[in-house]
């Protein structure tokens, strides 16, 4: 129990906090709107509520905002006032607003501003109909149309929002931007009139002479030209078509760099990459592919599809397309599978050239050479070039293999399909002639220059260019040493049976003549 002593120590403690927030709060809310001049002055009191008419030069105070105005409306028993024509309010000497006519309360100190409206803060001037603005917290609002103008862009929206101490704008509804070199739309939008760096906050678009970037959150620096997107971005133009979870874009250098789920797609070739980073320059029309980079060449029927370590594609001295492929190269077509360790594909000659330890199957042939030239026309092979160690196998059985080999090669195509071999230089030749299904024997030869008709996948003609030097053996005289031609390479489990096997790369040993015999 308190002494009573202590309890009246106690009572004045009380009630003197009491009382300190009693003045404090009457304080706040006793600050009154002081009408500083005018020129004339007219006093109602017996209406309700009282009011005092002021006109001509009117100066109005209230803790550290400043209103001029033609005319004014004093309510001073509720603290408030209605200002008309040529209203002008200075907040902190560094927001100015503009209007035709003003409701302004006292106790909340919000004002709302009607008619001709104009915001000014720094470089930002906003125009509207209608805005409210809480010099508390120094934001202002308008809510049925407005237009944002500063030193580099033109804004519009339904519905905005200004934060003059944060330097923040924020836009909903409709919002457009326009500047010299795009014009943005946008549902959702904030912008810092310092950086002048936009935030996009919903379904965007950016719409250039030549581009339209959509996005659905990022932000764009337009002083910088730099940008950043990060949800459901695309780059589309006449030409091509970029996607990527994240898209970096620096205008100055007219490049992009893409990160995760990346494709591009180029509509005039019917070309797309796809992989996990890309980087594109426009102004030489470079594009650099890694991370599970992927080529398609898009066809009506069947499309190719190419992977490798790198992709990149530029344009050679003429200005035509040159694709190139780097390091653990593996492509896929049902009527055409490839590998080699790089690859070149000109769209001056439509040529795929394949180079160190390329290898090629289709119709059941193995081929293999220095260097592999695959000649296109209208996404159709119509060639083969084959050049240094040419070397095309066909396995018969678990024995048997049809093998033809030269120094060079040309295969001629008609409807994906090998109906012609040229061999150019060291001609050799071992095959299984059939009837009816038997195999007759081996057919052993050799010519500087052999031609070999195809039909149906199997050896239909050989026609040596010059007089043969060869046999026709039976199968009980033939040899195990005579089986296999020089240098005979078997890539069992090497070639890519589907699109998805161009991601797997093994180094696979390839079987010989040993091997297979051993076996």
């Amino acid at each position: 129990m308190l002494s009573l002593a202590k309890q009246h120590i106690v009572f004045f403690i009380l009630s003197g906090l009491i009382g300190l927030f009693s003045f404090s709060a009457n304080a706040q809310k006793t600050a009154k709107v002081e009408i500083q001049n005018s020129d004339e002055l007219v006093s109602h009191r017996n209406t309700n509520p009282p009011v005092n008419i002021f006109w001509g030069n009117v100066y109005i105070t209230h803790d550290n905002i400043k209103m001029y105005c033609d005319s004014v409306n004093q309510y001073d028993t509720e603290n408030r006032i209605e200002a008309f024509g040529k209203v002008h309010i200075i907040n902190a000497d560094t927001v100015h607003i503009y209007g035709d006519c003003l409701k302004y309360n006292g106790n909340t100190k919000l004002a709302e501003m009607r008619n001709n409206v104009k915001l000014k803060n720094k470089s930002v001037t906003i125009t509207t109909e209608f805005l409210d603005f809480d010099m508390n917290q120094s934001v202002g609002y308008y809510f049925n149309n407005g237009k944002i103008v500063d030193t580099s862009n033109t804004l519009t929206s339904k519905i905005g929002k200004y934060f003059t101490r944060q330097d923040l704008l924020f836009f909903k509804d409709s919002v457009e931007v326009h500047s010299n070199d795009y014009i943005l739309y946008s549902d959702t939008l904030e912008y810092n009139t310092i950086s002048k760096t936009a935030f996009i906050l919903g379904p965007t678009s950016i719409k250039s002479e030549k581009e339209t970037l959509y996005s659905e959150d990022g932000w764009y620096n337009t002083q910088t030209g730099i940008s950043q997107f990060f949800k459901n971005t695309s780059l589309k133009s006449k030409a091509y078509q970029i996607k990527g979870d994240s898209i970096y874009l620096d205008k100055n250098n007219e490049s992009a760099k893409v990160f995760n789920n990346v494709e591009l797609q180029d509509t005039v070739n019917n070309m797309i990459l796809k992989g996990h980073f890309l980087e594109t320059f426009k102004s030489s029309e470079e594009a650099l592919m890694t991370d599970s980079a992927v080529f398609i060449q898009v066809a009506e029927k069947d499309s190719l599809f190419l992977h490798a370590d790198t992709l990149t594609i530029s344009k050679d001295t003429a200005d035509f397309k040159l694709i190139k492929a780097f390091h653990h190269v593996k492509f896929y077509r049902p009527d055409l599978q490839g590998k080699c360790d790089s690859l070149a594909y000109s769209m001056q000659d439509s040529t795929i050239r394949l180079f160190k330890d390329p290898i090629l199957w289709a119709q059941g042939n193995q081929m293999v050479a220095d260097t592999i030239g695959i000649q296109t026309k209208n996404k159709k092979i119509r060639y083969l070039h084959f050049r240094g160690s040419s070397y095309l196998t066909a396995k018969e059985d678990s024995v048997f293999y049809n093998q033809i080999k030269g120094k060079n090669m040309l295969g001629h195509v008609r409807d994906n399909k090998i109906y012609k071999l040229d061999i150019d230089g060291n001609g050799e030749t071992l095959y299984y002639p059939k009837d009816k299904g038997i195999l007759l024997g081996m057919n052993l030869a050799k010519s500087s220059n052999i031609t070999i008709l195809i039909k149906e996948n199997k050896i239909d003609q050989i026609i040596f260019i010059k007089k043969p030097d060869g046999n026709m053996y039976p199968l009980f005289e033939v040899e195990k040493e005579m089986l296999f031609l020089k240098n005979f390479r078997w890539y069992e489990g090497t070639q890519p049976k589907s699109k998805n096997d161009i991601f797997i790369w093994k180094e696979i040993p390839p079987q010989t003549s040993q091997t297979i015999l051993q076996d």
